[in-house]
């Protein structure tokens, strides 16, 4: 029998919230181990949303605008705030020049990478306890899920 695609997509969201929950507390300043961590210090959470956001393909402001259902000039502000501290640059449209592209510099990707690192670390443990066959089966998963995440954004734009 099929597998009902409406509860495996409600499967995921029910899987992202506590992903997401994680990630919003790595990066909160009342974390312990977050209380030194120089992302903390500059970054809001609503920040760190747009960087990695940009980070992912939502290069525009209107994209961004779309993507966060955040009204354009609350992104606006956002963006300016993050080229002002170094996390974003802005770029010409490589084929249309009255369009400007949003990415990361070096100093973003780092950001990003050391709230993932954190993160990441929160399931590792748990990870390393299941059965070697079922830690294959979650990567395989992984795998199929960031598939199934490309092939909706694709519908997106």
């Amino acid at each position: 029998m099929k597998p009902d695609s409406k509860q495996i997509a409600l499967g995921l969201c029910e899987a992202a919230v506590p992903i997401f929950v994680t990630l919003k507390e790595e990066i909160s300043a009342e974390s312990p181990s977050m209380t030194n961590h120089p992302v903390v210090k500059e970054l809001t959470f609503a920040q760190l949303r747009i960087l990695m956001a940009i980070e992912h393909g939502r290069d525009q402001v209107g994209k961004l605008s779309r993507g966060t259902g955040i009204a354009q000039p609350a992104i606006s502000r956002t963006v300016d705030n993050l080229i002002h501290m170094g996390y974003i640059e802005r770029a010409p449209h490589p084929a249309d020049r009255r369009q400007i592209l949003l990415r990361p510099t070096a100093k973003g990707r780092e950001a990003t990478h050391r709230v993932r690192e954190k993160a990441a670390a929160t399931y590792t443990a748990a990870i390393e306890a299941l059965p070697v066959e079922e830690q294959v089966k979650l990567d395989e998963g992984i795998a199929i899920l960031l598939r199934v995440i490309a092939n909706a954004r694709k519908d997106e734009r």
